[in-house]
Parts: C-alpha cells; sequence; structure tokens
C-alpha cells in the first residue's frame, strides 16, 4: 500500500490516481536485473570428444598402407614371373643351363648339358658312362644286379674295401633319392684325391654314382648335387 501525498489516503501500489482527491502518483521506473554472467562471458561451445573420429582416420591410414603393401608385392610377384618365364623342367636350378636327361632303362636322371661325356674305362662295370664338368670332375655312373639284399651290407662292403685300400672314410650317411633310402660316401683317397659313392638299391639292382675329384668341394659341388637329386626310377 502507498498513501496519497496530498490528502494522505492508502491506495494500493499499482493505482495511477488517488481515489480520494484525485491525486496522480508518478509512474515508478521498472529497473531490469542485469546478469553479468550473461553479457560478460562470451558462450562456450561444448566439444565432443574427438578419439573416436582420430581412431577412424587411423585405422583408414592403416588399411591403405596394408593395401599399398600388397599391391607393391603382388606387382614384384607379377614381374617376377614376367622376367622369369613359365618353369621349365629342362633348365637347372643350380647352374642355370639346360639338363640332359639320361636314361638306362628303368633308371634316369638328368645333367647340365655343359657336362661332356668322355670315354672311361671300368673292368668291373662295362656298361659304365662316364660325364666331366667343368672342374674336371670326373662322374661316373653305372648299375649292376647284386645278390645282396640290403644297402646297409652293400655300404660296408664298401667301407670296407676302401679301408683295405688304405683311403680314410670321410663321411657315411643314409638319403632319400626318388623316395627310397640311398647311402652316400665320400672317402679320401691315398693320392690325396677324393671319391663319392651315391648309391640306390632296388629290386635287387644297385645303382651307382661315382665322382672322382681333387677335393670335397669338387665331388659335392651343386650341380653335382643337382645330377643326383634327379635320380629316379620308373
Amino acid at each position: 500500500m502507498k498513501k496519497c501525498p496530498e490528502c494522505g489516503n492508502p491506495s494500493y501500489d499499482g493505482a495511477p490516481v488517488c481515489g480520494n482527491c484525485g491525486y496522480k502518483f508518478p509512474k515508478q521506473k521498472v529497473t531490469v536485473q542485469k546478469e553479468e554472467s550473461i553479457f560478460e562471458k562470451p558462450p562456450e561451445l561444448s566439444k565432443k570428444p574427438s578419439t573416436s573420429n582420430e581412431s577412424t582416420i587411423n585405422i583408414l591410414k592403416e588399411k591403405k598402407l596394408v593395401i599399398g603393401a600388397i599391391l607393391l608385392i603382388t606387382l614384384i610377384v607379377i614381374c617376377g614371373i614376367v622376367l622369369t618365364g613359365p618353369n621349365n623342367n629342362n633348365k637347372s636350378t643350380a647352374t642355370g643351363g639346360e639338363l640332359v636327361k639320361v636314361s638306362e632303362g628303368a633308371f634316369a636322371f638328368k645333367h647340365p648339358k655343359s657336362w661332356e661325356e668322355i670315354n672311361g674305362s671300368d673292368s668291373e662295370h662295362r656298361n659304365a658312362k662316364f660325364f666331366k664338368n667343368g672342374d674336371n670332375t670326373i662322374i661316373e655312373y653305372y648299375n649292376s644286379t647284386v645278390e645282396s639284399t640290403s644297402l646297409k651290407k652293400i655300404t660296408q662292403d664298401r667301407i670296407n674295401y676302401a679301408q683295405n685300400n688304405n683311403s680314410f672314410v670321410e663321411l657315411v650317411e643314409t638319403i632319400t633319392l626318388d623316395g627310397r633310402n640311398a647311402s652316400n660316401i665320400i672317402l679320401e683317397n691315398a693320392d690325396g684325391n677324393y671319391t663319392r659313392y651315391v648309391s640306390l638299391f632296388s629290386d635287387n639292382n644297385l645303382y651307382v654314382f661315382k665322382i672322382s675329384g681333387s677335393s670335397i668341394n669338387s665331388v659335392t659341388s651343386p650341380d653335382i648335387t643337382e645330377m643326383i637329386n634327379s635320380a629316379d626310377i620308373a
């Protein structure tokens, strides 16, 4: 309630004039409360965490790197196939030269074309074939029918014969040729040279590679090893 300044009559706060004397009350000024927090501080924008976005970008980058690596490897393989050409069974993997196939009945093997077939003699095996490679190593092949039924006994008999002739046994081992057991023997002869015997036994037939050279390396060279590994019994 408010009082009229002229007559003192009480009036309600919002009355524009006094109900008793007609005095016009002055208009009240309306003040608006200023919120400093709204006008003084700039609005803050909430930032969502970007972890998921960054993870997605990293995954995409990693996938691009993997795809790029796969494409590069594929390109290298294709270039290799184009440059080397299709596989050829007549190509030597050890020397890179052409191979020649030798067949003796049911037995066959391959040797580099660069080998020279030479005349040789073996009084015990007249059907023997002789070759010479680029290192002047002599490779003899022969086959014979034997009464023994054990490759182990054949190997032991050869060792005994070598020792009786003052040869030193450098190596005796069993290897696999054409899915069958074969013996591999390296001897150092009394004259300082080396002889290697690789023997494969099947159905009372003995197939032998006899390699003679000036050193162990000469009788175990890659081209000779490749020739031995090509042995096949039909």
